[in-house]
């Protein structure tokens, strides 16, 4: 399943086991996609009902704060759903960013290796 490319980012879906979503991300994470992000978010959650979202950073090369904000308000609507909401594969800078802010301890990672 394919999400589609808005200002920059793009979104494709999975759905590997029951029970779980993945959303891949390309591009740029930041204030002019961060709203983008969230309105994939509020729909995956009521069309598949998941008990894990994982949101692949692998191919996110610019997340900003806005960014970090909109990562945020999707932990917030999965929260609200009952929804588990994982991180994976975000690349050395997106992850020292989180372990900056304390969000590494807010935000699981699913399937990551840790940067060295």
């Amino acid at each position: 399943m394919t999400g589609g490319e808005v200002d920059g980012l793009s979104a494709k879906l999975e759905a590997p086991d029951p029970g779980t979503v993945v959303i891949r991300l390309d591009g740029e994470l930041d204030l002019a996609t961060r709203d983008q992000i969230v309105l994939v978010v509020r729909g995956v959650l009521p069309t598949f009902h998941p008990d894990t979202l994982v949101l692949d950073l692998g191919g996110v090369s610019v997340l900003d704060s806005a960014g970090i904000g909109a990562l945020v308000s999707c932990w917030k609507l999965a929260q609200d759903a009952g929804c588990a909401l994982r991180l994976r594969n975000p690349r050395p800078l997106a992850y020292a960013q989180l372990r900056l802010t304390g969000l590494l301890d807010v935000f699981a990672l699913a399937e990551t290796v840790q940067p060295r």
